[in-house]
């Protein structure tokens, strides 16, 4: 009985470590930052949305595969309940993309570029 509990036990901490992807949040500040022109700045803060947009839209897809995940798991299957992403990868990446933008919307705005931009929606 022991040696089956633990082989459980050993089995589920080994299979939670793939649940999900660990975050790779991109840096604040570049070593390469200074030396961006407006032109640079702006393009770098577009493909930022465009990043945070795209993983917020995992976010979403991974919430309701949990969903499908809890219910198969609680009902049918046991093991989906392994298979469900609860690292909040995603999030913790989007925000470091928006902590991201803000530094760079800052030194676009103490260069005085035009046009005016604006600062992406916060990653919920």
């Amino acid at each position: 009985m022991k040696k089956t509990i633990t082989i459980l036990l050993s089995s589920i901490i080994a299979l939670n470590g793939c649940a999900g992807r660990a975050a790779d949040p991109v840096a604040q500040i570049q070593s390469h930052d200074s030396r961006l022109s407006c032109k640079d700045l702006a393009l770098e803060i577009n493909i930022n949305n465009t990043a945070i947009s795209g993983l917020m839209g995992e976010r979403k897809r991974k919430g309701n595969n949990n969903a499908v995940a809890v219910g198969v798991g609680a009902i049918i299957f046991f093991p989906a309940l392994f298979f469900m992403d609860l690292k909040g990868a995603d999030k913790a990446e989007a925000l470091a993309y928006q902590r991201r933008n803000k530094g760079l919307l800052e030194r676009y705005k103490a260069k005085s570029c035009m046009p005016a931009l604006r600062e992406s929606k916060p990653a919920e």
